[in-house]
């Protein structure tokens, strides 16, 4: 299955389109000089690539029969997963990306962050890089992403691996607490919002949602350095577009898959994860004692023994597609 080259960007409301224009525009004019920069600064396995919709910036480490391929958990940055990538690299090979709209992966004037949409920008990603099947592991709302890759391109997909991911109502009861008054969730309003006050929402969200200081410390510099350098945080237009109310068909799940999610997750304190089986009775729900919205990251060790769980468990071996 082929994602569709000419498909209709158009969103279906005028004030929705107009109001992600606010994050593209911007940003699609700031990728121009902000990229030229960056591709003279780029560390050894961080790499920038540019595709129709939009740039992804990704880094790249490991070896081994599994690819893994983490989307980082907005507003965090790749910088933060050194410590993971150290666990896991020896044995796996791991991608970890910034997702469309985010960070330093800038959307272009065409990108509508809308759900199928951003589906089949990550499978045309996923594609680009011929070195699948791969293992998902993307978090939060993200995560039904990885969902909708495994049932629509089952031959890109051998593996789940989410993070904090509940069933989509669950997921929208978790947003709703996040924006009580709707801001964020207004066309218009919750992007200029964004624009006004992006550095507090990214600092206040990081010290609510991890559990864990030393993760926080770690990461809050890096965080506030990618923004202030003029990193993406189209947080309004994702919550609108990509985590819209009507839920997306999402089951028919075959492939192996954990959700593996922190106890200590505060912004998660009401959500029964285990509703995540909705969409697989065989999903395995595994909690890390301590760990806040980021397990992968606030508990690296943890978190690579459960990978090494599903992985060495499942029965299912990796073969390379073309």
């Amino acid at each position: 299955m082929e994602p569709s080259a000419n498909r209709n960007r158009t969103a279906p409301m005028l004030s929705r389109f107009s109001s992600r224009l606010i994050d593209n525009i911007p940003a699609h004019i700031n990728a121009k000089w902000r990229l030229k920069s960056l591709r003279k600064q780029l560390h050894e396995g961080y790499h920038l690539s540019e595709f129709d919709h939009h740039y992804l910036r990704y880094r790249t480490a490991g070896r081994g029969q599994y690819h893994l391929v983490f989307a980082a958990d907005p507003p965090v940055t790749l910088e933060c997963y050194d410590s993971l990538i150290r666990e896991l690299s020896p044995r796996y090979r791991i991608s970890v990306l910034e997702l469309p709209g985010f960070g330093y992966s800038f959307p272009k004037h065409n990108f509508d962050f809308a759900f199928d949409h951003c589906v089949d920008d990550l499978a045309n990603v996923l594609m680009h890089w011929r070195s699948g099947p791969y293992v998902l592991a993307f978090p939060c709302a993200s995560a039904f992403f990885s969902l909708a890759l495994a049932q629509r391109y089952p031959a890109l997909v051998s593996h789940i691996a989410m993070m904090q991911a509940p069933d989509w109502q669950q997921e929208q009861h978790w947003k709703q607490r996040l924006d009580p008054k709707s801001l964020l969730r207004t066309p218009g309003i919750g992007q200029l919002l964004m624009k006004a006050t992006q550095q507090k929402v990214a600092r206040d969200w990081l010290g609510y949602a991890s559990n864990t200081p030393a993760f926080t410390e770690q990461a809050r510099p890096h965080i506030t350095n990618q923004l202030h350098k003029g990193g993406c945080y189209c947080l309004a237009s994702a919550l609108q577009s990509s985590l819209p109310h009507k839920s997306p068909e999402l089951g028919g799940i075959t492939q192996p898959a954990m959700m593996i999610y922190g106890d200590q997750d505060r912004s998660h304190r009401k959500t029964d994860f285990s509703t995540i089986r909705l969409y697989s009775d065989d999903i395995r729900v595994q909690a890390i004692p301590g760990a806040g919205h980021f397990p992968e990251l606030e508990y690296p060790q943890q978190f690579s023994r459960l990978i090494d769980q599903l992985l060495v468990n499942s029965g299912v071996h990796s073969t390379a597609i073309s």
